[in-house]
């Protein structure tokens, strides 16, 4: 629901976008002008549309609709700054406390059968052969991690939770489960590559998590 929400509502946004600059080529309008000055609602907009597409990404919709109402305010004249000088400051503080405050698996994972990997300025590559997978952490800041699951057995569900900025994961899974994307990308991507025929009663594999200016891959 919520996806279709911010589906029609950035299409309704880019459509009379669109039909303000079809009107200004007629001569009806001077579009190009009144969008001149308030283009950056479309940033704010887009902070809003984050939060309502995923909740839990509120610190980053907080800091690109704080970002887009200091642009209004100075194509305004109301403020002399430079949101830019403001804006990459808050986004290492809202990287840090993404760190503090990941969201952890949903259930207990004893250390024997979990792969946490972190990887800051380097790489890191592991495959698990547990016969029993309920989780996994995975930090890549500035570096790469690669988690190869083929060989591991998942019962019943298991949970991945990644974490990544300027970085990137790779997470290759087995063919017979099924993956449930959870993940929130911020100026990112997740790139889905899993087989889609799993049987409906097959494991389950959550992938939680926040990829930040970085990228990750789901395989077989």
């Amino acid at each position: 629901m919520k996806s279709q929400i911010v589906r029609i509502v950035t299409g309704l946004v880019i459509v009379a976008v669109g039909v303000g600059f079809l009107l200004d080529s007629a001569n009806v309008i001077e579009f190009g002008e009144f969008a001149a000055t308030w283009w950056p609602l479309l940033v704010i907009l887009a902070g809003l549309v984050m939060f309502i597409n995923d909740t839990r990404s509120y610190l980053w919709a907080i800091v690109v609709t704080g970002v887009g109402v200091l642009f209004q305010l100075r194509e305004l004249d109301v403020v002399d700054v430079d949101p830019w000088q403001l804006f990459w400051p808050a986004v290492v503080i809202v990287v840090g406390l993404s760190i503090v405050f990941s969201r952890s698996p949903g259930h207990k994972v004893s250390k024997a059968e979990r792969d946490d990997m972190t990887a800051i300025l380097g790489g890191s590559e592991q495959m698990n052969t547990s016969t029993d997978f309920k989780g996994s952490k995975l930090t890549a800041v500035m570096g790469g991690t690669k988690l190869d699951l083929r060989k591991a057995k998942i019962k019943k569900e298991a949970t991945v939770e990644l974490f990544t900025f300027w970085g990137g994961i790779e997470l290759i899974v087995p063919r017979n489960v099924i993956v449930r994307n959870q993940t929130s990308a911020i100026l990112g991507g997740v790139e889905d590559k899993t087989d889609q025929d799993a049987a409906k009663d097959a494991p389950v594999l959550y992938v939680i998590g926040d990829v930040i200016m970085a990228g990750v891959e789901i395989k077989n």
